[in-house]
């Protein structure tokens, strides 16, 4: 068990949780005089044409896969080129209109783009080759879908349990206080530790698919006869270690972020009040650390789930790797990102357009609603938000898998070399246009062989 302290403190936070549930929960008043069958009524469409975006959204996630493991390098370049095209043309819109402030703000994001995407532009087959891998992996141990779509629920569940949590402690507050049930009303302190706690719990779950994703694609990496299947060993065993031996390591580093986190939403409700140059200030210096300490988390993670290390010494790992081949990682993650989100938006894309035809195709669905054009467009933004919601969070799999390609090709390329050849031949090829030597440190994975062994042995 790696830092079992924070895994108590986490503990510690949910059967603190049970126990405010029990007894502030009744303080809460559940009651609707105000009717609802009429909504109820109209409730009917909605749902039907919701379970057929949601069908659409996974379907076109999981072809998406294959789609960008034969296009990978034409997708990069496109995204690059798209994002100068986008920021050209809003300048020139901008300009049409009269607005030159906007329209020079607009030309020099295009100008940035376009010199990022010159620099860039070399690496991208190494890039696409680490998004083949990937995706190979994830091919090849699809049930890591199915952790995914469970954290979902689970990260829904504990929303709607804190915000009724939430509510039970500020109306007994309230209460005892004299006031009329006012939530805003609550001790800034109380607020900042129910904040803490919500943060935390969702940086834990969604840690636990990125370090379950990361276990997976390094059995595949390292012994891929455990790691062939949907429900395959891989999967499993890298779930199970990611609740049990390395959930202390999770907690403590979803910890730094969610303290950052809760910080950061008592300085954007202080805002609400009193928009001063200060708290704009602290509030921008907390997004900057929430987006590093983010970022570092994501790689340490990836050494958790890949090695089981602790999450200091995944992080010392970490400091190294970006040491040897830092830019090169942030480019190559940057590229592939833009990738992701650019399928997510197409997948909404598309699944908008389903819930349009299922509505053309099936109108008796909204019958009782009159205005048409108003009725079309909600149907298509709800495909938008179900198809990029599904998609992002199925493709963040697929990202996690990446970054577990990176650092394991930077640590055991010999490995990949053995067990998958093909896809060793095109990170090696690509990665020796880069640089004259294929590995700049490191000895071809043996140490890591050996800690395996002597684990095994242990």
């Amino acid at each position: 068990m790696r830092d079992p302290f924070f895994l108590f403190l986490f503990l510690s936070m949910l059967v603190a949780y049970v126990v405010t549930s029990i007894l502030f929960g009744p303080a809460i008043n559940w009651n609707n005089d105000n009717g609802g069958n009429e909504v109820e009524d109209k409730a009917a469409g909605w749902l039907l044409v919701s379970l057929v975006m949601v069908g659409a959204a996974v379907t076109l996630s999981l072809l998406s896969l294959g789609f960008m493991i034969s296009y990978a390098e034409v997708l990069i370049q496109a995204t690059l080129i798209g994002s100068i095209v986008t920021t050209a043309l809003a300048s020139a819109l901008f300009f049409v209109e009269g607005l030159m402030g906007a329209g020079l703000i607009w030309m020099f994001f295009a100008l940035i783009s376009a010199c990022y995407a010159y620099f860039v532009w070399n690496r991208i087959p190494f890039a696409a080759a680490t998004l083949k891998t990937g995706l190979a992996a994830v091919k090849s141990n699809l049930g890591i879908m199915n952790v995914a779509i469970a954290s979902l629920g689970v990260a829904v569940l504990w929303t709607f349990w804190w915000v009724t949590n939430y509510i039970g402690v500020s109306t007994h507050l309230a209460n005892n206080g004299g006031d009329d049930g006012d939530v805003a009303s609550m001790d800034g302190g109380i607020t900042f530790i129910l904040l803490v706690c919500f943060y935390w719990a969702h940086q834990v779950i969604s840690s636990v698919v990125h370090v379950t994703t990361a276990g997976t694609v390094g059995t595949w990496w390292f012994e891929p006869q455990h790691a062939n299947g949907c429900c395959s060993e891989a999967v499993q065993g890298s779930a199970r270690r990611a609740v049990t031996t390395s959930l202390g390591s999770i907690c403590f580093g979803s910890l730094l972020v969610a303290l950052i986190q809760a910080l950061r939403a008592m300085v954007h409700q202080a805002r609400q009040a009193d928009d001063g140059i200060v708290v704009c200030i602290a509030d921008c210096l907390l997004g900057i650390i929430e987006a590093i300490a983010e970022y570092f988390n994501r790689w340490a993670f990836i050494y958790v789930g890949l090695y089981g290390y602790s999450f200091m010494e995944a992080g010392s790992n970490v400091m190294t790797l970006f040491k040897s081949r830092g830019w090169t990682v942030i480019i190559t993650d940057d590229l592939v990102s833009n990738v992701l989100t650019f399928m997510a938006l197409a997948v909404g894309a598309v699944t908008g357009a389903i819930g349009l035809i299922a509505y053309k195709i099936n109108p008796n669905w909204f019958e009782d609603q009159d205005d048409n054009t108003n009725l079309m467009w909600a149907v298509f933004v709800l495909g938008i938000i179900i198809g990029a919601g599904f998609s992002s969070i199925m493709l963040s799999v697929v990202q996690s898998a990446v970054d577990s390609t990176i650092v394991c090709f930077a640590e055991a390329p010999l490995d990949l070399q053995k067990n998958h050849l093909a896809h060793f031949e095109e990170l090696n090829g690509t990665w020796s246009e880069l640089y004259p030597r294929l590995w700049t440190e490191g000895d071809g994975g043996e140490e890591e062989k050996n800690r395996r062994e002597e684990e095994a042995r242990v």
